[in-house]
């Protein structure tokens, strides 16, 4: 808009007036010092400067007298940075230089913005702005460049609170370390507070019921994660990154936890979850790697995949009685675990559920358990004793190692579990997947019953020198043979069909016996594996 007005006794006849909103408020603010001849300039560059969300005061008025000097005055002290619009009609303008002694008076941090590549400093002025670090408004090719630069200097916490629509809080580029969420917000917006550094607390309030997608991922300073009744819902992955959370309360128990809520939470140690809640979806606890125990509520069913992998300090976990489900790896890594209380009411165990606990020793499994996934006790280099429950229907152990119920499957040989010599026995046809990983085995005898040896059947067994495998084996899976270092030979006959990837890797001194034309050859001379004919 342009239109006549006086400044300092001079028509002025293009003068664009600013329509932005000048902050009022207690928060911390942006001064800006600028002459009215050069507002068509600066308000584009503080249309930036808006877009970009911080808090600003500017005077608009052509008022002058010294109620207004004083007011000047105050604004320039209790402002948080002094944005200053440099040309050579502000300097020679009487309330552009008092507004830049105040500034230094008060030991405001200074932003010079040059206007024009001919800016005179005058001599009063030269102590305060020659040695300061500036940019350039000039062009507009320079302004993307230049202005960019200075926005990223400008001190974060002028920047404005929070953004909203309706009854979401839609975003927060706040430096704060405490906020309180306003009256009549009902949804905290996907990522709405992401990677906000500074904040420390956030106080919901009576109303929020919808905590979105990442709403709180990366808030590294956050020290406690309070969710109270009104919270209904925490999406995936809203508090993931909250390094320095260490505790969590939720006391709502019909919470929807997301997926990956609280992963990487790492100083995580104090969590009081309601009993009313009945599933924990996958991952929800994912690394939280100071959490060393947990009460999980009474009332819960499902626990998800991952649910607590990578807890590296949780040293027991007992497992309440409504609970029919571990998922896939839910404790997966949790390299400090020694005890689990399985109920009696459990159904099903997921895959890799125990994946890597390394101080598990002994396990009992109940009756009502009627599906275990592949791989369960994988890399559990400590396990000495699997116990079933004699009236279990679908499983059995003898002498510590796991089978299906009628032992057509060997599932887990327990890697501490004494003696050097295994004769699997004539009734199984499958050798699980990992079901001899880590063992300390120097001979395993196999029947000819056998027909599909699994994935990492035999993996990291240092011991084992020697093996034959029975003419009824058709399938070897991926690195079942993988890690056995003292290897030297292993006769695999014709039957067998089908190979996996990196059978003998890391198997340097191994060399396969096998009939000339038969698979096994035409693999190990794929592979570039020693092989001799029988």
């Amino acid at each position: 808009m342009t239109k006549q007005t006086t400044v300092n006794g001079e028509i002025n006849k293009d003068w664009t007036k600013i329509e932005l909103d000048a902050y009022d408020g207690p928060e911390p603010y942006i001064f800006i010092s600028y002459s009215h001849k050069d507002t068509k300039q600066v308000y584009e560059i503080l249309k930036i400067i808006d877009r970009e969300k911080y808090r600003y005061w500017y005077d608009d008025t052509m008022e002058i007298g010294e109620d207004f000097r004083e007011e000047l005055r105050s604004r320039i002290e209790n402002c948080s940075a002094f944005l200053l619009f440099l040309s050579n009609e502000a300097l020679l303008s009487k309330y552009c230089g008092m507004e830049i002694i105040t500034a230094h008076k008060y030991d405001k941090r200074i932003y010079p913005v040059y206007l024009s590549d001919d800016v005179v400093i005058p001599a009063p002025l030269k102590m305060i702005l020659e040695n300061l670090q500036h940019v350039s408004g000039i062009s507009k090719q320079n302004t993307d460049k230049y202005i960019s630069k200075l926005i990223q200097s400008l001190p974060i916490e002028t920047m404005r609170n929070l953004q909203t629509e309706n009854d979401v809080l839609t975003h927060c580029k706040d430096g704060s370390t405490s906020i309180a969420v306003p009256s009549g917000i009902r949804v905290i917006g996907e990522g709405a507070f992401k990677n906000c550094d500074k904040l420390e607390d956030i106080d919901f309030g009576t109303e929020v019921e919808v905590l979105n997608k990442e709403a709180f991922r990366g808030c590294k300073s956050l020290k406690e994660i309070r969710l109270a009744q009104n919270i209904r819902k925490v999406g995936e992955s809203a508090f993931r990154d909250c390094i320095n959370a260490k505790s969590l309360s939720v006391e709502c128990g019909k919470i929807e936890l997301g997926e990956r809520a609280f992963e990487n939470c790492a100083s995580l140690s104090e969590i009081e979850l309601c009993d009313d809640i009945t599933e924990i979806y996958g991952g929800v606890f994912n690394s939280c790697k100071s959490l060393r125990s947990i009460d999980l509520p009474k009332k819960l069913t499902i626990i998800g995949e991952s649910a607590f992998a990578d807890c590296a300090k949780l040293r027991s976990v007992k497992i309440p009685s409504h609970v029919t489900k571990l998922d896939d790896m839910v404790f997966s890594g949790c390299v400090e675990l020694e005890s689990v209380d399985l109920n009696s009411t459990l159904s099903i165990i997921g895959k890799n559920c125990f994946k890597e606990c390394i101080s598990l020793k002994t396990i009992q499994i109940p009756a009502s358990v009627k599906s275990i996934g592949l791989g369960l006790f994988r890399g559990c280099v400590s396990l000495e004793n699997i116990l079933v429950d004699p009236k279990n229907k679908w499983y059995k152990t003898v002498d510590d190692v796991l089978f299906n119920k009628n032992k057509s499957t060997i599932i887990c040989y327990p890697s501490q579990r004494t003696g050097d010599v295994y004769v699997i026995p004539d009734s199984v046809t499958v050798i699980s997947d990992w079901t001899f990983c880590n063992s300390k085995l120097k001979n395993i005898e196999i029947p000819d019953s056998v027909n599909n040896i699994g994935e990492g059947a035999f993996y990291n067994n240092t011991n084992i020198e020697h093996m034959v495998l029975p003419d009824s084996v058709t399938r070897i899976d991926d690195s079942a043979f993988r890690g056995c270092v003292s290897l030297k030979t292993v006769v695999i006959p014709s039957s067998v069909s089908e190979f996996g990837w990196g059978l003998f890797s890391g198997c340097d001194k191994v060399t396969i016996i096998c009939e000339g034309r038969s698979a096994a050859a035409k693999y190990c001379a794929t592979n570039n594996i020693a092989y001799k004919e029988k």
